[in-house]
């Protein structure tokens, strides 16, 4: 079942090669792409169908496309919201010192064009070519196309041309190339539709477009961008490291003389599974990088892996945090409940990351998904806290009541430490690695593939110390005394309160023992005067007897 789920996801795969297939759409601003070029990069749109609906209200619109440049993911975002504001054409909206430039479709006159506009330095010499005549997607793809070379001006006007002699169906095809030092950057590539301005009423808003296109995006020979150049030797050698890890706690598991516990090889398999998706996600890459597509058995074998790796992470933390198998063998109604919502919700979670990868920034869907993602994830990281809270809570209770403080407060000394882990954990993967992409330049982006890997790897390696089947371990050590304590030493000899002073004549020290009168040879138990240890001694004779 979960083949055949990862089967129909693939069947819309579209990576670095990017088919665009927008329909019936009346969004003002739609992201195509964002992509990271260095010199000798370059972008080639082939557009082969663009339409628009009424288009007697169309004829005063304008649409086109418009190309950003930034240094790094939060200079891009922030142009992203400065865009949706209004029109993306209105020059006063712009950030003048950002290099942009825009792509105006002139679709009234007799002669359809695309007027290029460049604005800033950087982008005043930004080379665009084009194709003479209209060619084949086979020719597109192998950059083979003729195109015009302008060496003494630059292209200003693109010439488009009328599908089926139609007023309002239009194709065209343009290339960028990145040949300066000066224009390498984060490129976002959009199209506006000016008609539907977000300044003025809903009602106003009816003209919608339809587009189909591909767009193919290169470094080189290379189809990742800048900052995803190194991933798949990064991915490759984490794999190598994880690999290294799990023979290691195999030695230690075998080797060891001490209680292990199923829950040590379930550790043991989720860093193994780790390791095999690594393998898959850098095999994955690689194909990327060469190709421009997925192969679909690494992609599909990636994706098989991550889920397992993500259900036995969150398995694995929920019985730490609720002190399964080490301290307790049954888990209470509230925590199976917790894992019947927890593993539910990590399904998801991966179900919609794997959907957030694999649609294009175009699709509407896409900014849904990835508002679902974040809520899911946010949900997971409660659930992974929540049962370590209440251990917590439990000890704390406990190190008050039961008499037993010294080993409560030992274990609630381990749980507190898990518990900061856990949040750090969550931190540094979750917020810190967001930071990280956004504040770092586009062509370093991969650092933030290495700060989750770094975390991850530290957060396994502390689990594995704090909960290994050692003589030394105090976390393991207390969960033998208590299956070693007598269960007789927990319950009252008398239920009575008169008695409540009255044990064990075995448990009784050596002073307490009472001593034979000497003066009343009938009496089995005298008062002794001389005791100090506050008790009053029963007086019995025979004749009571």
């Amino acid at each position: 079942m979960l083949f055949l789920i990862f089967v129909c996801l693939f069947s819309s795969i579209h990576c670095r090669i990017h088919n665009l297939n927008i329909f019936d759409d009346n969004r003002q601003q739609i992201l195509l792409s964002t992509f990271g070029f260095l010199r000798g990069g370059s972008m080639t749109l082939h557009v082969t169908d663009f339409t628009y609906d009424h288009p007697g209200i169309a004829k005063d619109t304008i649409f086109g496309f418009s190309i950003d440049k930034a240094k790094t993911s939060g200079i891009a975002n922030y142009l992203q919201t400065r865009k949706s504001q209004s029109c993306g054409f209105n020059q006063n909206d712009q950030v003048n010192e950002i290099p942009h430039a825009h792509f105006v479709i002139d679709h009234k006159s007799e002669t359809p064009k695309i007027i290029v506009e460049r604005y800033t330095r950087d982008f005043d010499y930004l080379e665009i070519q084009y194709e003479k005549q209209a060619t084949t997607n086979q020719t597109l793809a192998s950059n083979t196309a003729q195109t015009v070379k302008v060496n003494e001006t630059l292209v200003k006007e693109i010439p488009i041309e009328r599908i089926g002699g139609n007023t309002d169906r239009f194709r065209f095809q343009f290339q960028i190339l990145i040949k300066k030092k000066g224009e390498e950057g984060l490129y976002n590539l959009y199209f506006l539709n000016c008609y539907n301005r977000t300044d003025v009423p809903l009602s106003q808003r009816l003209l919608h477009i339809n587009l189909t296109a591909t767009l193919i995006e290169k470094n080189l020979e290379n189809y990742l961008s800048a900052g995803e150049l190194p991933l798949p030797v990064l991915y490759f050698t984490w794999a190598v490291i994880y690999f290294l890890s799990g023979f290691y706690w195999i030695f230690v598991l075998r080797t060891s003389k001490h209680p292990v516990y199923k829950i040590h090889y379930l550790m043991l398999f989720l860093v193994l599974t780790k390791a095999l998706s690594l393998v898959f996600h850098g095999i994955n890459h690689h194909y990327i990088a060469i190709k421009g597509r997925h192969e679909e058995a690494w992609a599909i074998l990636f994706y098989i892996t991550h889920v397992l790796r993500g259900l036995l992470l969150i398995v694995a933390i929920l019985l730490v945090g609720t002190g399964f198998t080490f301290v307790k063998h049954v888990l209470s109604g509230r925590e199976r409940k917790l894992f019947i919502i927890a593993i539910p919700l990590q399904i998801l979670a991966v179900v919609a990351q794997i959907f957030l990868e694999e649609k294009e920034e175009s699709d509407v869907v896409y900014v849904t998904w990835r508002q679902i993602w974040v809520l899911i994830d946010l949900l997971c990281c409660g659930a992974i806290i929540f049962p370590i809270v209440w251990s917590i809570r439990h000890l704390e209770q406990s190190a008050k009541t039961d008499g037993k403080a010294m080993s409560s407060l030992s274990k609630l000394k381990i749980f507190r430490q898990f518990y900061f882990m856990i949040v750090l954990y969550i931190y540094l993967t979750r917020i810190v690695v967001y930071i990280v992409k956004l504040t770092v330049p586009f062509r370093f982006e991969w650092l933030q593939v290495v700060c989750f890997e770094l975390t991850t790897f530290v957060f396994f390696t502390f689990t594995a110390y704090k909960f290994q089947p050692a003589p030394n371990n105090p976390y393991l050590t207390l969960a033998q005394e208590s299956d070693d304590e007598d269960p007789e030493m927990d319950q009252p000899v008398i239920q009575n309160p008169v008695f409540d002073h009255v044990t064990k004549v075995n448990k009784k020290p050596r002073r307490f023992l009472p001593k034979l009168s000497t003066r009343n040879p009938n009496d089995v138990l005298t008062p002794d005067e001389d005791d100090e240890d506050g008790y009053h001694h029963i007086q019995m004779s025979s004749t009571q007897v």
